[in-house]
């Protein structure tokens, strides 16, 4: 089998880990953005310790942000893999 054929399987193989780590990613951002919701403006929302309630707002932003940022890193890298 000659190199491009080899190369090509690769980066198809690599492709499709990365839209497979894409989902999850995904998935994990929907149900930090439920919790954060519910942190929010959920009806025991209330009822929490507003220190305690406070420190996991904050984390989970902070995680939002984080899985955001590396959903769009996997775009770009699965983006310049399809040029290819």
């Amino acid at each position: 089998m000659s190199r491009a054929f080899v190369r090509d399987d690769e980066d198809a193989e690599r492709i499709k880990e990365l839209i497979d780590r894409e989902k999850k990613l995904m998935d994990w951002l929907k149900i930090q953005e439920k919790k954060l919701s519910l942190l929010e403006s959920g009806e025991k929302a209330g009822e929490i310790d507003k220190t305690k309630r406070k420190e996991w707002l904050q984390k989970i932003k902070k995680d939002i942000e984080d899985t955001t940022e590396q959903i769009e890193k996997l775009r770009k890298e699965i983006r310049e893999l399809q040029k290819e």
